[in-house]
This record gives C-alpha cells, structure tokens and sequence, in this order.
C-alpha cells in the first residue's frame, strides 16, 4: 500500500509540474483558475532589484518646497514599512493624497506637488551586522531621485513620468549601438508612447518603425 501512495503521489507531483511548464510554455490557461498560480513559472517575475518610496513634495508662491509625506498626524502603513503612496506605482491617487493632506493643513497658497520617486539597491536593506559578514566594502547606499508626476493643488495631475527603472531601461536601449542598428534593419513593429494634453508624458502606446535615418 505504501508503494502504491508513493508512486501515486509522484505521478501526481510530476503530472502537475508538466500540466504548469506546459501551460507556461504555451501560454494556455495560466490564469484560468488562482491555483495555476502555484504551479506556473512566472511567481516572481517583475520583482526589481531597487527599492522604492514616493515622497509628496509641495511648491509654495513664495518658492519654498513643503513636505507633504508623511502627514502631521501621522502616516498610514498598510503593509510592513511601506506608506499608501508608496504602493501607487502608477500615480493614481498620489495627487488624490496630496490634495487632501493641503485641505486640513494651514499653508501658504501653493503652485503645484511633486511626486518624486526615491530609489536604491535592495540589498542595502539588510541590517549593517547581516551585510558585514556577506560584503567585504562599507555598507555606502546611493539613493536615486526621479520626479515621477507633477500635480496641481486641487489633486489634478498635470503630467507622469516613467519609473527611475523604466528610464535606465530606455537609456540602455539608446545608448547600444547594436540595438539602434537591430531597430532600424528590423520589420517588427516598435512600440512608443505619445503624450497628449491631459496625460502630460504618459499616453497609449503607438506601434511605429524607425526610419532608416532615425537617430
């Protein structure tokens, strides 16, 4: 009897890896029930490298700059260390937050909020004790700064911006010459972003080829 559960429990474990590499593979059924989650190869696809934080940073009339985040009351953390504006990372309701956070403080009239996007190596976020004793060099973090939207003081956002990663991203593309040369021999379609009045530099994506002389 302890064969036959064995060898059951093996053909078992072994046909629910092919049914996962199968649908994985051909991109079948991969979100048709939750459960394929546990069995398809893509669980941590997407996780970076970097860390991040979104930092609510207003602009008065006078050209003083006012830190919004966190709030004089205190600021919501709904999961581990993370603000709510920390898990915004498209800048939905950033200016939402912002526009709020203006309406019960008492301030001078303010022009515009920044959100601007704090980044750096995840592998800094051990403790010091931890990285001495898997890293010979100091423990020396270089956080990196983007300005991620601009909004107005009623909570109107008035233009986006890529991520800190999605820019470097795009800067490596640009500054290999076998990319740009691949770009404009190739016939597959590239896909580009347009910006548009409400959407400032954030658009629906455009399928367009490079010219021959494109730079």
């Amino acid at each position: 009897m302890k064969k036959w559960l064995a060898t059951a429990f093996i053909c078992c474990y072994l046909g629910t890896l092919t049914v996962g590499f199968l649908a994985h593979t051909f991109t079948f059924g991969v979100g048709s029930h939750p459960a394929m989650y546990f069995i398809v190869w893509d669980m941590f696809c997407g996780w970076s490298a970097h860390s991040s934080e979104m930092h609510l940073i207003a602009e008065g009339e006078s050209g003083d700059f006012y830190r919004l985040t966190p709030a004089p009351w205190g600021d919501f953390v709904p999961f581990a260390t993370g603000s709510r504006q920390d898990y915004d990372a498209h800048n939905m309701f950033t200016g939402k937050i912002a526009a709020n956070i203006l309406r019960h403080t008492s301030h001078e009239e303010m022009l515009r909020i920044l959100v601007v996007e704090k980044s750096w190596p995840k592998k800094f976020n051990v403790p010091d004790n931890v990285w001495a004793q898997n890293y010979a060099e100091p423990k020396d973090v270089h956080f990196y700064y983007r300005v991620r939207a601009e909004v107005t003081p009623d909570g109107t956002t008035t233009g986006v911006r890529n991520s800190w990663l999605e820019s470097q991203v795009a800067r490596v593309m640009t500054d290999n010459p076998r990319l740009r040369q691949d770009a404009r021999s190739n016939d597959s379609p590239y896909i580009v972003t347009r910006p548009t009045p409400n959407q400032g530099n954030s658009s629906p994506a455009l399928p367009f080829k490079l010219s021959p002389n494109a730079q």
